[in-house]
Order: structure tokens, then C-alpha cells, then sequence
């Protein structure tokens, strides 16, 4: 399929050569006609010629410059509608992640609210472990409120830290142990004691909660959620398996992007928020299947950061 621009500028020029065509005939006869010697034919010619150059001149000159008034004006208006459409998504973007942060806390409040409850009913001698827990949730939430305020400054300076793999994801399942997600499901923890690593604890955090709260949703009550820690080489490997109904392969493409969701009420803001964390710590994170029989979400992570630019 010829494009539109070369149909016009084809029309252009035939209409050009027909014009072009026409003048040179009809004048060729009038000069023939009107010239009594050859010398005055040729200076007819001569004058015929001039004035045609002329105003093939003074049209090629208002043509271009029609031409190249639109295109600039053209140009203008793509620049301006480039830069309503990303400030657009600037502000689309900013709302789903503060979205996302909301969610995250809302899940702490509700892990939260769940440790109160265990402490008012519970036995004396479990009243240091719920205070234990609600205290380190409370330090998230707080954390969680300083990302949301960094990225109201463009992201704000990272915290880069030496820690350990394996206690960040104990801590982290911890903090949501008592969110009715897991209620009823058993929750394992499977891999290697002790794996060194820089990382960004927050992240990781809301990495691992967001996962392990995804897959007790999945799997119901009495299911079986297990989260398997171990390095492979240059990284360290988060794996979340759950035995509930999967994802279905037609469905994983776009399973991280915002609002997507393979659950009736769910908002899509978890995964998004862990894919949006993985990349800023530089990894990835894909779901596939799991050998309890539901979804197995692999995150892999490089074991050193890399420098953030000042």
C-alpha cells in the first residue's frame, strides 16, 4: 500500500508536468505565430524561458515555504503532545506507586492487627514474641513511609547494605505471619542458613511479603506456601511455591503490570509493587510452575549492587 505522502507528492508532480507541458505547446504556437524572423524567435524563446524559471521559481519558493511552515507547526504540536503525554504518565506512574506503597503497608497494618489480636487472647508466655513482631512491623511501616516520601523527591538517596538473605526473608515472613492471608496454611522456609549479600532491605521485604501473602491467597486455607532461599553464583534466588490452581501460561506475559490480576478482587498493585522492587535492586522475576502443583515466582538477585550515581 502506497503511503499518503507519496500519493500527494506523485499528484504534485503530474499536475506540475501537465502544466509544464501545456505552457511550453501553447507558447511554442504563439511565438511561432507572432515571430516574423528567426532572430525575434529566439528572443521570444529566450524571454519565454526566463519567465517560465521565474515562476516555476516563485512556486517552488511558496510551496516549500508552505511546506516547511506546516511541518514545523506539525512538529510543534507532536513536541507538545510528547510532553503532555509523559508528564500524563509521570502522574499515572507516581499514583500507582504510591498506590503500590499503600498496599504494602496495608498489609503490615493487617499482619499488625492480626499480632494484637494473638497478644490479647494469647498465652503470658507469648507476649514477648507478638510484642517482638509488632515492633518490627511498626519499623516497616516506618520504612515504608520513607520510601513513599523519597520517591516524592525523585527517588531520593538508596540504602545499600550488607545483610543476609536468609534472615531477611525469616524476618519478613515473620512480620505477616498473622495477616488472615495464612491463615490456616503452612508456611516453610527451605535453603541455606546463612547467605551474604548487598542488598536494600526494604525491598526485599516487600519483595518476599507480597510473594508469600500472594501464594497464601492462592492456596487457600489449610494450603502449603514454601519459600526456598539459595545463591547461584553471582546471585542469590528467591523461590515462592504455593499448591494452589497456578497461572495460567496465557496469563503470565502481563501478570506484573499494574492492575492486572488473576484473583475476582484483586487490585494487581502486589506483584506490580515486587517487579517494580526486583528492578531496582537489578534483578528479574518470573512465575512459573511450582512441584506442589500451583505457581512457583522465581526472583534472582545480584549479589552486589550496583553504585548509584551521585
Amino acid at each position: 500500500m502506497i503511503a499518503k505522502s507519496t500519493q500527494y507528492a506523485a499528484a504534485v508532480a503530474l499536475a506540475y508536468g501537465l502544466v509544464a507541458t501545456i505552457y511550453i505547446v501553447v507558447s511554442s504556437r504563439l511565438a511561432a505565430e507572432h515571430a516574423a524572423s528567426v532572430e525575434e524567435m529566439q528572443r521570444i524563446e529566450t524571454i519565454k524561458g526566463i519567465v517560465y524559471v521565474l515562476v516555476t521559481m516563485l512556486a517552488v519558493f511558496v510551496a516549500c515555504w508552505f511546506a516547511l511552515r506546516r511541518m514545523a507547526h506539525d512538529a510543534h504540536e507532536l513536541l507538545r503532545r510528547e510532553r503532555v503525554l509523559v508528564q500524563s504518565h509521570g502522574k499515572v506512574f507516581a499514583g500507582v506507586m504510591a498506590a503500590s506503597v499503600a498496599h504494602d503497608a496495608n498489609n503490615v497494618l493487617t499482619a499488625v492487627l492480626g499480632d494484637l489480636e494473638m497478644l490479647a487472647g494469647g498465652a503470658e508466655d507469648d507476649r514477648e514474641l507478638h510484642l517482638g513482631q509488632l515492633r518490627h512491623s511498626i519499623g516497616r511501616l516506618v520504612a515504608l513511609n520513607r520510601r513513599l516520601s523519597g520517591a516524592a523527591r525523585q527517588g531520593g538517596p538508596k540504602e545499600r547494605q550488607l545483610g543476609d538473605l536468609a534472615r531477611l526473608v525469616r524476618d519478613s515472613i515473620a512480620t505477616v505471619r498473622a495477616h488472615r492471608s495464612l491463615f490456616g496454611c503452612s508456611v516453610v522456609l527451605r535453603g541455606e542458613p546463612s547467605i551474604p549479600f548487598e542488598t536494600q532491605p526494604l525491598l526485599v521485604h516487600q519483595v518476599v511479603t507480597n510473594l508469600v501473602l500472594n501464594a497464601g491467597e492462592a492456596a487457600g486455607n489449610h494450603g502449603q506456601v514454601e519459600v526456598v532461599a539459595r545463591q547461584d553464583g553471582g546471585h542469590v534466588v528467591i523461590e515462592v511455591h504455593d499448591n494452589g490452581p497456578g497461572v495460567p501460561v496465557e496469563r503470565r506475559a502481563h501478570l506484573f503490570d499494574s492492575l492486572v490480576s488473576t484473583k475476582p478482587d484483586g487490585s494487581g498493585l502486589g506483584l506490580f509493587s515486587v517487579r517494580a522492587c526486583v528492578q531496582g535492586l537489578g534483578g528479574e522475576v518470573a512465575v512459573g510452575d511450582s512441584p506442589l502443583g500451583g505457581a512457583c515466582f522465581t526472583v534472582r538477585l545480584p549479589r552486589q549492587l550496583e553504585a548509584v550515581p551521585a
